[in-house]
């Protein structure tokens, strides 16, 4: 899933490790290409132990893609993070 805001950080949310060979199988977007959306929105919702059961790791890498155009990229310490945690600031 990618995201850009409204300030143009390029976000990449990837669900899991190789999960893509599942080919959208267990992954349920819940907003459509080009949607404007807000904190809070649910944007995906997952089986999370049918992808485990699967075989893949449920690991989410949160990518800044246009890392180059800031000065700074300041993330959390957490290896796991829940829905109000910060998680990653950048710095232009």
């Amino acid at each position: 899933m990618a995201i850009e805001s409204e300030n143009g950080v390029e976000i990449l949310i990837h669900v899991g490790i190789d999960t893509v060979k599942l080919n959208g199988e267990y992954f349920y977007p819940k907003v459509i290409d080009g949607a404007k959306v807000k904190k809070g929105d649910l944007l995906l919702e997952f089986e999370i132990e049918e992808i485990k059961k699967s075989g893949y790791s449920i690991s989410t890498p949160v990518i800044i893609s246009n890392i180059s155009d800031y000065l700074d990229i300041i993330k959390t310490d957490k290896i796991l993070v829940d829905y109000d945690d910060f998680l990653i600031a950048v710095t232009k």
